[in-house]
């Protein structure tokens, strides 16, 4: 019996190494067919190119350094060579964005206009679910510092600086002039007077773009220079102000974060008596998010007050963000004469709402005009 049952597990034992065997004989069969003669050929082509590159590449390297250690760098040297790398980078950053742009054209500009959802009744229960508050980009204004290259005040600056959100990652304009309607800046004021942006800015986690593309208007156009072009990264927790510092110039953008925000379009409007003519201050917006930081959404410099016929002022902005149930305050200042200090001259306050307008008025007493403001609020959408 004992000689049956070790002759039995003998068997079983060998029939469960043919099927491996077998399986083992079919892999290998693939591998012993002849291959393609051709296809054999164009590898070995291949990897002989291969070779030979990797062989140029190492007598360049061999050269290099047979050269670096027969003339060692200076530390001075060194140090030019490492920040003429990050130079070249730096200004290389706005040709990377639109080379690896993947979305629209990377010229495309925003169509989504302000006021998107003001009128839109948000107690409806069909009201868009994804219409809600967003934290946004408050844009405070764009400063050129710190000239160089041969440059002199003042400065005749053209081009555009734009941001773009996830909405729909077009570019929002905040600043855009062609050559012929360049700005003069001085050292005294290098603030660019933004126009923009034309809608809230919407914030996420995801990084969106800073862009700009500024010129140096000379006497003709071939003697424009380029003061300041990149593309910058930011997002949501981004709080330090954003700077570039090119060959030319540093360009610097101060802003700060509006969370759980609302979208305000400001419209100021003369309704009784006519705008003194000789008045030097600015027309500002603040919220209580920043309350110290005033936003200029028109500069008087004893012009004549832009208007149209129904006496509605031509502000150069209009789009702010304020934080929902926060405060929004629309002043005018008058430039102090000399050392004195600027005074607010009058005021409206807002409290900012989901929808609707809401309207205050502006008198300046001293030259019997009254201003109106009116506010119009939106929600954000990112679809």
């Amino acid at each position: 019996m004992e000689m049956e049952t070790e002759t039995e597990m003998e068997m079983e034992m060998e029939s469960r190494k043919r099927p491996r065997v077998a399986a083992a004989a079919a892999e290998e069969e693939p591998a012993a067919t002849a291959e393609d003669p051709s296809l054999a050929a164009a590898a070995s082509a291949e990897y002989a190119a291969w070779l030979e590159e990797m062989a140029v590449h190492e007598a360049k390297a061999a050269e290099f350094r047979k050269n670096l250690l027969a003339n060692p760098l200076t530390p001075v040297q060194l140090r030019e060579r490492k920040e003429a790398a990050w130079e070249k980078y730096n200004n290389e950053s706005w040709e990377r964005a639109r080379d690896n742009w993947i979305w629209h054209p990377f010229e495309a500009v925003t169509e989504i206009p302000c006021m998107r959802f003001t009128n839109d009744n948000i107690n409806d229960p069909n009201y868009p679910r994804l219409v809600r508050t967003m934290p946004t980009l408050q844009i405070v204004s764009v400063q050129v510092k710190d000239i160089t290259g041969g440059l002199h005040w003042p400065l005749d600056v053209y081009g555009f600086v734009a941001v773009r959100d996830v909405v729909d990652r077009k570019r929002i304009m905040v600043f855009d002039r062609e050559r012929d309607d360049y700005q003069r800046i001085s050292e005294q004021d290098s603030y660019l007077t933004l126009t923009g942006p034309t809608r809230g800015v919407v914030m996420t986690i995801d990084p969106s773009y800073l862009e700009a593309k500024l010129k140096v208007r000379g006497a003709t156009e071939s003697e424009d220079k380029d003061l300041s072009k990149f593309a910058k990264t930011y997002s949501l927790g981004c709080y330090l102000p954003i700077k570039h510092t090119s060959k030319l110039c540093t360009l610097e953008l101060q802003h700060y974060t509006v969370c759980s925000s609302v979208e305000a379009t400001i419209r100021v409007q003369v309704i009784e008596g006519q705008f003194p003519r000789d008045f030097r201050g600015v027309l500002t917006a603040s919220t209580d998010a920043e309350s110290g930081v005033m936003i200029s959404l028109l500069d008087f410099n004893n012009d004549e007050l832009p208007v149209d016929a129904d006496g509605s002022v031509k502000l150069s902005r209009q789009v702010v963000s304020v934080r929902k149930g926060g405060k929004l305050k629309v002043s005018v200042w008058q430039h102090g004469v000399g050392e004195e200090e600027d005074q607010e001259i009058t005021a409206a306050s807002f409290t900012a709402t989901e929808a609707e307008t809401s309207t205050n008025y502006m008198p300046m007493k001293k030259w019997k005009c009254w201003m109106e403001v009116t506010v119009a609020w939106s929600l954000f959408s990112c679809w």
